[in-house]
């Protein structure tokens, strides 16, 4: 029984990178000399510049390499060779699902000495016909977002649209919620970290709200995107939550609106009703919460480039409260006195009513029902 368990744990853990290999990219490229020649054998080092984690790899025959299944971030890309310089290039920047081409010409000279290019704009991805708009995390941290839901940075892709509601939903994405190239509201689908996030019995409504905080980058894919991106004939929205590196960091958040510190709004100021002219509207929201990530500690993770972790929470009170008008009879009309409603000026109608008896379909005199006809019971 303990052979089975471990036997079926060992399987999980071998399984849990599949879950995400959609939500990696890769770099690949070219080593040459300055005479064009292909540079076969040549060590090429991909490393992460947040966690310093570092990837070796041996260009081909073809003086061609590839590092896949890399994590969203900046990597630095080194090309070593006896005979000539160190080639390395900085500030590569790699996306959830992008192939990133990296050539590196090497020149004659010792290793002592290098050639170092700072990466450039991550450019054109000419190898596929995908439509993809990323959302790095500095604009999910520096744009205005109300509600703090990120997935209503999909409007800034074109092509996407608030839908039946005409607007997001504050805390969840909902059926309707929006349209991608004219699709329905309920054919999209959402994945975190490569993990489908919609509920199949809910008309594709979200689990939960992604926390700002947690989020690498966010992709919206529109049209054309490769296979691997199935299960959905809308469009796609992707969450690639960010990972610890070498130095610990922490942040605390609270965000917080009553409707004491809140002026009305132009539509109740304009409003005839009393309690809705008079104060704003009863709203408040209450989000707080903190993250914290950094190198797991440990004599095995000495150097903080092995094991890393990052974790966050946060809370939403959100009490909803309304207001709801409604009529109810005066005293005179529980009594049977219905009166008042001959006059065409009434509120109740607009329009004089005229009450009949139900028995001969004859008027009651002045608009006023018998006593003994009243029930007890009504």
């Amino acid at each position: 029984m303990r052979m089975r368990g471990a036997l079926t744990l060992g399987l999980l853990l071998l399984a849990l990178p599949a879950l995400a290999q959609f939500d990696r990219g890769q770099v690949s490229g070219f080593v040459r000399d300055e005479q064009g020649g292909v540079v076969p054998g040549a060590t090429v080092k991909v490393t992460n510049q947040q966690t310093r984690l570092e990837h070796t790899y041996t260009t081909d025959n073809t003086g061609y390499y590839i590092a896949p299944a890399l994590l969203p971030g900046v990597y630095e890309v080194a090309v070593e060779l006896s005979g000539f310089k160190k080639f390395v290039k900085t500030s590569v920047k790699v996306d959830a699902a992008s192939k990133v081409q990296v050539d590196a010409t090497l020149s004659a000279g010792g290793l002592q000495e290098a050639v170092t290019v700072v990466g450039e704009a991550t450019p054109l991805q000419a190898n596929t016909g995908q439509v993809t708009k990323t959302i790095e995390a500095r604009q999910i941290q520096d744009l205005m977002l109300n509600g703090r839901n990120p997935i209503n940075l999909a409007l800034l892709k074109p092509g996407v649209r608030s839908g039946a509601f005409n607007a997001f939903q504050p805390d969840s994405l909902t059926d309707g919620g929006f349209t991608i190239n004219g699709s329905r509201g309920d054919e999209n689908l959402v994945t975190i970290d490569g993990a489908i996030a919609t509920r199949t019995r809910s008309a594709g409504s979200m689990i939960g709200t992604v926390n700002v905080d947690t989020v690498q980058e966010m992709q919206v894919l529109t049209a054309s995107y490769l296979p691997e991106y199935g299960r959905s004939s809308g469009g796609q929205i992707r969450f690639v939550t960010k990972s610890g590196g070498r130095d610990f960091h922490a942040d605390v958040f609270e965000f917080y609106r009553n409707p004491k510190l809140d002026a009305n709004s132009w539509s109740r100021n304009a409003s005839p009703l009393p309690e809705q002219n008079s104060r704003p509207a009863d709203y408040t929201f209450h989000q707080f919460g903190y993250d914290i990530g950094g190198p797991i500690p440990g004599r095995f993770n000495a150097n903080r480039d092995r094991l890393f972790f990052f974790w966050a929470q946060e809370w939403i009170h959100n009490p909803r409260t309304g207001t709801n008008t409604g009529t109810v009879p005066t005293a005179a009309m529980r009594n049977g006195d219905f009166s008042e409603l001959l006059n065409p000026a009434n509120p109740f109608y607009g329009r004089a009513v005229v009450i009949r008896d139900p028995l001969t379909g004859q008027p009651f005199p002045n608009n006023v029902i018998p006593s003994n006809r009243l029930s007890p019971n009504g």
